[in-house]
C-alpha cells in the first residue's frame, strides 16, 4: 500500500495543486457560490485542454479520483447535526422526503426520456434531489458511473444552482413569499448548501426554514444511496451504461451489489458529531472547531478526487450529452420547485 502510493505521489501532488486553487478561488466574489468541488473539476478539465496527463500520472490519479472521493466523504459526516433534522417539523420533513423521492424517480426517468444514458440520468437526479456534488460523488460508486459522468455533472449542475440562487434572491425582493415559504422553497429546491445560505441569508426569517429543510435532504443521503445501491444491483447486472455505446470491455471493478462503506461512513461521522454536540454542551465551542476542521479536511479530498476527475474526462462524452443534460437538469429543478409550491400551499 505505501509503495504504491509513493508511485501516486506526482499525481497527488498536481490534484493537490488543484484542490488548493479551487478553495482559493472559491474565496472571491464571482467564485464563491459556484463551490471547491466543481472549480477544482472544472479547473481538471482546463488543465487537460492544455496539457496531455503523463502517463506515469494515469494510475495515481485514476486512484485518487477514487479513493479520495469516499474518504472526503466520511469526513463530510460533520456538516450534519441529526438533532436539527429530528425536531424539524412534519412538514418540512415530508416536503424534504418527498423531494427526493420523486426527485431520483422522475427526473431519471426523465434523463432517460431524453436520450441520457441511465447512470447519467440518475447522477443528475441524485444531484438535484439531495445535496449537489457531495451526492454525486456518494452515488457515483454505487451505480457504476464513470469520471465522464461526474465531471459533466457536477460542475453543470453547480452552476444551474448558482443562477438559481441568483434569480431567488431577486425574486424575493421584488414579488416576495413569506419568509418562512421562501425558506422551505430554497432549502428544498437548490442543490448545493452553500447555495442554500446565500439565498435565504438575506432575509433573516428565512434562514431556519431553508437550512432545516436542506439538512434534511443531506440526512436522506445515506437511505438513499443505500436502496439506490440495492435496486441498482438487482436490475442493472452487467448491462452496459449507455444506450447506443459500442461494445466495451467488462469491468470487473463494478459489481452488482456494491457496498457503500463510506456512505455508512457519513452517517456515523454524523452521528458522532451529534451525540458530542449535545451530549457535551460546555465542549460545543471545542467541537465545532474540530468539525470546521474535519470539514476543511473533507472538501480539500474531494476537490482533489474532483480535480482528478476533471484530468481524466472524456470531452466526447461531454459534447454528445451536454445539452440533454442541462435540460434534464433544468426541467428537473422546473418539477421539484412546482412540487416543493404546491406542498408549501397545502401545508402551510
Amino acid at each position: 500500500m505505501i509503495s504504491r502510493i509513493r508511485r501516486f505521489v506526482p499525481a497527488l501532488v498536481l490534484v493537490a495543486l488543484i484542490a488548493s486553487l479551487a478553495l482559493w478561488g472559491e474565496s472571491l466574489p464571482l467564485l464563491r457560490h459556484v463551490g471547491a468541488l466543481a472549480l477544482a473539476l472544472l479547473l481538471g478539465l482546463g488543465l487537460r485542454v492544455l496539457w496531455r496527463v503523463p502517463e506515469a500520472y494515469v494510475a495515481g490519479v485514476s486512484w485518487a479520483a477514487r479513493a479520495l472521493l469516499r474518504w472526503g466523504i466520511v469526513l463530510l459526516g460533520v456538516r450534519l447535526d441529526l438533532m436539527l433534522v429530528w425536531e424539524a417539523g412534519v412538514a418540512i420533513l415530508a416536503i424534504s422526503a418527498s423531494v427526493v423521492l420523486c426527485g431520483l424517480i422522475g427526473i431519471s426517468w426523465l434523463g432517460r426520456r431524453l436520450g441520457l444514458g441511465p447512470v447519467l440520468a440518475m447522477l443528475i437526479a441524485v444531484d438535484s434531489s439531495i445535496c449537489g456534488g457531495s451526492a454525486v460523488a456518494a452515488a457515483a460508486p454505487v451505480v457504476g458511473a464513470r469520471e465522464r459522468d461526474v465531471a459533466l455533472v457536477v460542475p453543470m449542475c453547480s452552476l444551474l444552482g448558482t443562477v438559481l440562487m441568483l434569480g431567488y434572491t431577486v425574486v424575493q425582493q421584488w414579488w416576495p413569499l413569506s419568509e418562512l415559504r421562501y425558506g422551505v422553497l430554497v432549502g428544498a429546491s437548490l442543490h448545493e448548501v452553500a447555495q442554500v445560505v446565500a439565498a435565504v441569508t438575506p432575509f433573516a426569517g428565512a434562514v431556519e426554514p431553508g437550512m432545516v429543510a436542506k439538512l434534511s435532504r443531506v440526512a436522506l443521503l445515506v437511505p438513499a444511496v443505500a436502496v439506490l445501491g440495492w435496486v441498482w444491483g438487482r436490475a442493472s447486472g452487467g448491462k452496459s451504461r449507455e444506450p447506443n455505446a459500442a461494445p466495451a470491455r467488462k469491468v470487473s471493478s463494478a459489481p452488482a451489489a456494491p457496498r457503500p462503506w463510506f456512505v455508512l461512513g457519513f452517517f456515523a461521522v454524523s452521528l458522532a458529531n451529534t451525540v458530542f454536540l449535545h451530549a457535551w454542551p460546555e465542549a460545543r465551542g471545542l467541537v465545532e472547531q474540530v468539525d470546521g476542521l474535519l470539514l476543511h479536511s473533507a472538501v480539500f479530498l474531494m476537490a482533489m478526487a474532483m480535480a482528478a476527475m476533471g484530468l481524466g474526462t472524456d470531452f466526447a462524452h461531454l459534447r454528445e450529452n451536454g445539452l440533454r443534460a442541462f435540460a434534464c437538469a433544468l426541467l428537473g429543478w422546473l418539477g421539484i420547485a412546482g412540487l416543493v409550491a404546491a406542498e408549501l400551499a397545502v401545508f402551510t
